[in-house]
């Protein structure tokens, strides 16, 4: 503890205000997000920018895998978000984004690749993957089937929705899910 009467924190101290106040602020977010009564709509899901690492359903940091070989089911009419389903999840990459400062720290540095690109939803929960190709992620939806607006894809239980706020992907006999567009993310 501070010395009695110095009226000043010791760097000990400040760290444990800090790291509090992102709790509480962790915290109130989640509250609002259940309070609201979201819809559970892809526009509602796109729009909570509560951190992935306050999310219960969320799996452990990613371990990485190699995605460069991923061949895609379909794409947005953007061309900046494509899917894949098959029997173990629903796994979506996204080219372009801004919501680097929304991954966790933790998840940053258990990826020995880039992390933020690819997201995926399995029985189990939702997660960002860890790509560990070296690759930068373009997505040449050329040949790939486009998932308009509106519409909805499902395959092997899981179900992947388009919209213009992005892409919702469940699983659905668990309700896991996560949804991603150029400036959020979420999962549930």
């Amino acid at each position: 503890m501070a010395e009695q009467g110095s009226g000043r924190l010791s760097g000990g101290e400040k760290a444990l205000v800090a790291v509090t106040a992102v709790l509480v602020l962790v915290f109130a977010v989640m509250l609002g997000v259940r309070l609201s009564g979201s819809s559970g709509s892809p526009s509602a899901e796109a729009r909570t920018t509560t951190p992935p690492t306050a999310a219960a359903p969320t799996t452990a940091p990613p371990a990485g895998e190699d995605l460069s070989d991923v061949t895609w089911d379909f794409a947005a009419p953007s061309g900046n978000i494509a899917c894949a389903i098959d029997d173990e999840r629903a796994l979506c990459g996204i080219a372009d984004f801004t919501y680097t400062d929304e991954i966790p720290a933790a998840e940053k540095s258990a990826c020995d690749g880039t992390v933020g690109h690819f997201l995926e939803v399995t029985a189990e929960g939702a997660s960002l993957v860890c790509d560990t190709s070296g690759e930068a992620l373009t997505i040449d939806a050329s040949g790939v089937p486009t998932l308009s607006y509106g519409q909805k894809r499902t395959d092997s239980g899981f179900t992947c929705a388009s919209s213009e706020s992005g892409m919702t992907c469940t699983h659905e006999e668990s309700g896991y899910s996560f949804s991603v567009r150029r400036a959020t993310y979420a999962l549930s």
